[in-house]
């Protein structure tokens, strides 16, 4: 399996990065966003973890041009927010192709449930 991060928090990255590597799941962590999008476009994954608030171009921000690149169905985004987000806009996000969202802090639970979802098989 491999997932791909894009916050620009470092210490989510890395924390995250320490808990995928000791269930042996390939990580790759980005800290910006436009440089999330080529990677979004760009390398094969199975899950990848969206933060919305990010300086410059935020995570709506990579919705929208994957959105309009028609890539959003075929790939497994779900947002990774410590905003709160509205239910509106999640609905939006949904029908846009988003497959969900995780709250930060992260639930560790949650988080192995979404790696168990999109694990492939």
């Amino acid at each position: 399996m491999k997932v791909l991060v894009v916050d620009d928090n470092k210490e989510i990255t890395d924390m995250l990065s320490l808990y995928f590597e000791t269930q042996g799941i390939e990580f790759n962590a980005i800290n910006d966003g436009q440089e999330g999008l080529e990677a979004i476009r760009n390398e094969d994954t199975d899950l990848v973890l969206l933060d919305l608030a990010m300086p410059k171009f935020s995570g709506v921000d990579v919705v929208d041009y994957l959105k309009k690149e028609n890539m959003l169905d075929s790939k497994n985004i779900i947002i990774f927010t410590a905003s709160t987000v509205s239910p509106d806009l999640f609905d939006d996000l949904k029908r846009r192709g988003v497959k969900g969202i995780l709250k930060k802090p992260v639930d560790m639970n949650e988080l192995e449930d979404l790696v168990t979802k999109f694990r492939p098989t």
